[in-house]
């Protein structure tokens, strides 16, 4: 199964911005403010907290394996920072 980027945008944007009260908004925020995708395991792993589906978990963490910079740059873009 490839990864679903236009999916894995509209969920770390609901965890990020959109989602009421999203256990690890803070986390995935903090993982996506350091500036290197290097913490690409941070944010998976603060994904898991406000996240208990499993189909979008694992296509998390298909996107990170198919291009993690990539995933990390979407998620800066959606917190509204420049890509690293």
């Amino acid at each position: 199964m490839s990864a679903n980027w236009k999916s894995v945008k509209d969920d770390l944007d609901w965890s990020l911005n959109q989602g009421q009260d999203v256990k690890g908004r803070a986390e995935l925020r903090e993982a996506f403010s350091k500036g290197d995708a290097k913490e690409i395991g941070h944010v998976i792993e603060a994904f898991k907290m406000g996240q208990r589906d499993s189909h979008k978990l694992a296509n998390l963490a298909r996107c990170a394996q198919e291009d993690d910079k990539r995933l990390y740059n979407i998620g800066r873009k959606l917190i509204e920072l420049k890509s690293s």
